[in-house]
């Protein structure tokens, strides 16, 4: 046996048994005494070309660290119940399309993910709204993977069926809203540069020769969005709507302990309890589910376009 094999089976039981692997603390090891930095690189090199999928090395905290992802780890994140309950709401999403039957994931690790979550499920329950559900819709994911991830435009027929419309994009993020996926694109030849395409009503999508450049504006907007009813403008920050609300002292404590848009910030707290908050939107119809929902608990202050569009929905709903 070779010094070079002695050392790998070395470091593959160490990967084996979650252990951290440091260069600078292996060089002070017999095994490792004397050798280069670029000497113990080779021998992790040696792991990841023989087992690229078994084992796959990520750095640490500190520099020149390296753990494997094994069954352990794997173990460990999924006895955390905040994990956890993101995975059992993820795994609630593939139920309702085929998506899970479609992960390239051997049938053993299916089965343990299935099992633990059952487990879960036993304990907890998971409420959401319905999700869209349509055959066919893995590959459509598939193809918008490879076209964010290799920048490549892309043309979809979208709509209705039987009133479908075709549209060039350049597609940025796969985003999963209000129950909802979307591909967040930029738009080629339309009266609007940017769009949130309801994945489910895409009836099919094919690369173009194109590829493309992120638009930084538009990358930075998709991050900052906070609903599905965003409405993109070049420059955005410049065109951001501040809106205030006042909310009664009887539900000020949900609005304390929740954020119901990612800008809510509490301007003051009254003397009586109640609450003034200001959050900033893109347009006004960003606060509408926000506002109906806590009616009449909560007041619009400003602008007086929000305050108008509400009055008027209120009349029409009452006549």
């Amino acid at each position: 046996m070779t010094n070079q094999t002695t050392r790998v089976l070395d470091l593959l039981k160490r990967f084996n048994q979650n252990k951290k692997v440091c260069i600078a603390q292996l060089q002070d090891e017999l095994l490792w005494e004397g050798k280069s930095e670029k000497t113990v690189r080779r021998d992790l090199d040696v792991i990841k070309e023989m087992f690229p999928e078994s084992f796959e090395l990520i750095r640490g905290g500190e520099n020149g660290c390296y753990k494997a992802i094994t069954k352990e780890a794997f173990n460990n994140f999924i006895d955390n119940p905040n994990t956890l309950s993101l995975m059992v709401q993820t795994f609630s999403i593939t139920q309702h399309s085929d998506l899970f039957n479609n992960l390239e994931m051997d049938e053993t690790d299916k089965k343990l993910i299935e099992n633990k979550i059952k487990d879960m499920k036993k304990i907890y329950e998971f409420k959401s709204k319905p999700f869209e559900n349509r055959s066919g819709e893995a590959e459509i994911f598939k193809i918008f993977e490879h076209a964010i991830y290799h920048k490549k435009e892309t043309l979809i027929v979208y709509g209705e069926k039987g009133y479908e419309q075709e549209f060039t994009i350049k597609p940025y993020k796969i985003l999963f809203m209000n129950g909802n996926f979307y591909i967040a694109s930029e738009v080629l030849n339309t009266s609007f540069p940017f769009s949130m395409f309801r994945i489910s009503k895409i009836a099919s999508a094919q690369y173009t020769k194109k590829t493309f450049h992120h638009n930084r504006d538009i990358t930075s907007f998709i991050k900052q969005m906070q609903t599905p009813n965003a409405k993109y403008t070049p420059e955005y920050r410049e065109h951001l709507i501040e809106v205030i609300v006042e909310v009664d002292k009887c539900k000020a404590r949900h609005f304390k302990a929740k954020k119901y848009l990612s800008s809510q910030k509490i301007v003051e707290e009254k003397e009586d309890g109640s609450l003034i908050l200001s959050y900033e939107v893109t347009q006004d119809m960003e606060m509408d589910e926000v506002i109906k929902k806590w009616l009449p608990y909560v007041k619009v202050i400003s602008p007086d376009s929000l305050k108008k569009s509400i009055e008027k929905d209120l009349l029409e709903y009452l006549q």
